[in-house]
């Protein structure tokens, strides 16, 4: 026996799962990505490199001493996410983004720091320049490009919610002694027999032992049409029950019910990785190696060519801090993002990342469901009157008064519009079905026929 956890344990159980390692190694991104960058403007402002490029000069008594709290303040508070992921892929043995964005944002902080000791406590060597304000730019973009790699993970864990949500808080079981009762869901076992009424959601997965009923299972098939279910045949849980009354016998519960199962599956696919993040993850991985390669050969050479350590030292720091992949920090997660969440909100879920980067080269979809891009719903689009004597709402009405009593997809439509008008539908009589053509009725004193372009009276 297994008890089934309501839907509010399962989006939570799901929520945990899904985020918790992730937002707890990554700390709030959102929060830091603004406290950062309201912190970098000062420095930008101050720097002078940029002053000389787009800023008006701007300098204060003691405002290098300001940059220099900022950066000290932002390399602590901003770059802790890069710092903490860096020394867990270094122990790892496994060094990829998070390395080299450490590396990028370390040794313009190190540098930077060197440059201020040697302008203010050395002025005999000459002015240093140093790189705050590419340890701010960094640190700001690689926030924003990791908050919205995660904005696009929680978008879609939303979605695993909503499918959760299908399930009610409540069922009703009925005991042995044939009396119904209300209990939680969570309450809830294998075998039990449900009452489910008409209008209420399947409570779980199970086979119908009395009773028959129609069944709307778009939201978790697709399929729009509402399914005629009747004694033996099975049921979802989370799809709608129509207007009959029935028994189920529950045959899945907790992890075994159907919903369990596609979130466990969507959210399994979710935590891998698609190609183009593993290869840039790669290309990071080598990218540290020729890097630190490429700066050491850097240093050597300018050194022993200008005989000026800090000439040198400048350089090597350019070629790490360039090396620092902004483009594959901020571009894969945007656009992973971007796919995500717009796949999430439209109710497309994916099983698999890998398929966004193959989607350009389809040549063909093939749908299997009506209703899968369409919302299954017949509805009247126009109407009017070709009779001189009735006005085109009176039409409508005579149609209404006809469909009141059938079950046809277009008769729903034919209704709710006459509803949405408030139009007064009269009371039709001796209505019968024409096989394969429509219907016939008296309304009004008149015979009425509502047929299509098939019908020949003649």
């Amino acid at each position: 026996m297994q008890n089934m956890p309501d839907h509010h344990d399962m989006s939570h159980d799901h929520t945990m799962m899904q985020h918790g390692g992730q937002m707890m190694h990554m700390g709030n991104l959102k929060q830091k990505f603004w406290v950062s960058l309201i912190a970098s403007l000062p420095i930008l402002v101050l720097s002078p490199m940029l002053q000389v490029a787009w800023l008006p000069k701007l300098t204060f008594s003691g405002s290098d001493w300001l940059v220099l709290i900022l950066g000290i303040f932002l390399y602590g508070y901003g770059g802790a996410p890069f710092l903490k992921g860096a020394k867990a892929e270094l122990q790892a043995r496994k060094p990829e983004m998070m390395t080299l964005i450490a590396i990028g944002i370390s040794v313009a902080f190190f540098y930077s720091m060197y440059a201020f000791m040697m302008n203010h406590f050395v002025p005999a060597n000459g002015h240093v320049m140093d790189f705050f304000w590419e340890l701010a730019t960094l640190i700001d973009i690689m926030l924003l490009g990791h908050w919205i790699e995660m904005n696009a993970v929680m978008a879609a864990g939303d979605a695993l919610e909503k499918i959760a949500a299908l399930l009610p808080s409540d069922a009703t079981v009925i005991s042995a002694d044939g009396t119904p009762k209300t209990v939680p869901l969570s309450q809830v076992e294998l075998d039990a027999v449900l009452l489910v009424k008409a209008g209420e959601k399947m409570p779980a997965d199970g086979v119908i032992v009395a009773g028959e009923t129609t069944v709307n299972e778009s939201l978790v098939t697709g399929e729009a049409r509402a399914v005629k279910k009747t004694v033996s045949d099975h049921v979802i849980g989370g799809s709608l029950n129509g207007d009959g009354t029935v028994q189920i016998k529950v045959t899945g519960t907790g992890e075994s019910g159907y919903l369990a199962q596609v979130t466990q599956l969507v959210s399994q696919a979710q935590q891998k990785r698609s190609n183009a993040e593993s290869i840039a993850d790669k290309v990071a991985g080598w990218l540290v190696y020729v890097a630190v390669g490429a700066a050491l050969v850097t240093f050597g050479a300018w050194w022993v060519l200008a005989q000026d350590f800090n000439f040198a030292l400048a350089r090597m720091v350019t070629v790490l801090v360039i090396a620092c992949p902004h483009a594959l920090g901020l571009a894969i997660p945007l656009v992973v993002a971007r796919s995500t969440s717009l796949g999430a909100k439209h109710g497309l879920l994916m099983r698999k990342r890998q398929v966004l980067e193959v989607a350009d080269r389809l040549d063909m979809v093939m749908l299997d469901k009506t209703g899968t891009l369409t919302a299954g719903e017949f509805v009247v689009s126009a109407y009017d009157s070709w009779d001189a004597q009735r006005t085109s709402q009176q039409v409508l009405a005579e149609f209404a008064a006809l469909e009141q009593n059938s079950s046809h997809p277009l008769s729903v439509g034919i209704l709710k519009a006459a509803r949405d008008l408030k139009i007064a539908v009269p009371t039709a009589h001796e209505v019968t079905t024409i096989a394969g053509t429509g219907l016939n009725g008296i309304v009004n004193g008149q015979k009425l026929m509502i047929v299509n372009v098939r019908f020949r009276a003649f």
